[in-house]
């Protein structure tokens, strides 16, 4: 029973410290708050004799200057007497930041607890940062641009989607579902708050309605021609879907099509 417990504690032991590896280097990266270093890091994470895997869901811009980011890394540890079988944990860093400075990030674990019988993922925080002054800027900058108060909510979202008939069905996606419904009842100022979202696949459904509601003779005032022109160029990717096609599609891509 002795050995076996040692057993266990020295795999427990060697596991933790296989992840507080993977997980330190990550924090001590953004700790310096340098986004050029962290981009550095995101670009050798990946390593497959590690078992680490990391991606970007997603990183495009919000504004002139500040950009969202959603990363992810994982790292696979194999089982013990099971041959073939591995336990991932998964880890997501949050981000806002300039092209140099990161001025928000938030680094999380993903876990599992039980809710009315079901185990439901939640991120649990390992470290958070937010520079006050400098997120004040970017609030700012939003509302000269869009003249609305930016949604925090509505920041780092990665589950809406921009496209048309998706899925084994054919569905339309609940965005082009309700963007439809603002178009039907040419209902410009409904759309005019879609493009003054935060998040940027509802902008780019905007754009899309907007350009067919030119149509039926709908026009845009030089300011919010001014937004649809800013939201076309943002550097960064949307997701999109088509058919069976779920895919990240560069704004200005998607953007192309639609000239006012």
């Amino acid at each position: 029973m002795k050995k076996l417990i040692t057993f266990l504690i020295i795999l427990i032991l060697g596991t933790s410290n296989v992840l507080a590896q993977v997980q330190n280097d990550v924090k001590k990266v953004l700790e310096t708050k340098d986004f050029v270093q962290f981009e550095k890091l995101t670009t050798n994470l990946t390593n497959r004799q590690k078992n680490i895997r990391s991606y970007w869901k997603s990183i495009r811009n919000l504004t002139y200057n500040y950009q969202e980011g959603v990363f992810f890394f994982e790292k696979s540890v194999p089982i013990k007497d099971k041959p073939g079988n591995s336990s991932v944990y998964t880890y997501r860093v949050r981000l806002i930041t300039t092209k140099t400075e990161i001025t928000f990030y938030e680094l999380t674990e993903k876990k599992y607890k039980k809710t009315q019988g079901n185990w439901e993922p939640y991120y649990e925080i390992i470290d958070i940062f937010k520079d006050e002054v400098a997120y004040e800027n970017f609030r700012k900058e939003f509302k000269t641009i869009f003249s609305t108060e930016i949604n925090e909510e509505e920041l780092f979202t990665t589950d809406f989607v921009y496209g048309t008939s998706c899925g084994i069905a054919g569905m339309n996606p609940r965005g082009r579902i309700n963007i439809n419904k603002l178009i039907d009842k040419k209902d410009k100022s409904g759309v005019l708050e879609w493009l003054k979202s935060t998040i940027t696949e509802k902008q780019i459904y905007a754009i899309d309605a907007l350009y067919q509601l030119k149509n039926y003779g709908i026009e845009l005032t030089n300011e919010e021609l001014k937004i649809v022109e800013f939201i076309s160029n943002k550097d960064g990717n949307i997701e999109t879907c088509s058919g069976c096609s779920f895919y990240d599609r560069v704004i200005k891509d998607v953007t192309e099509q639609f000239e006012f």
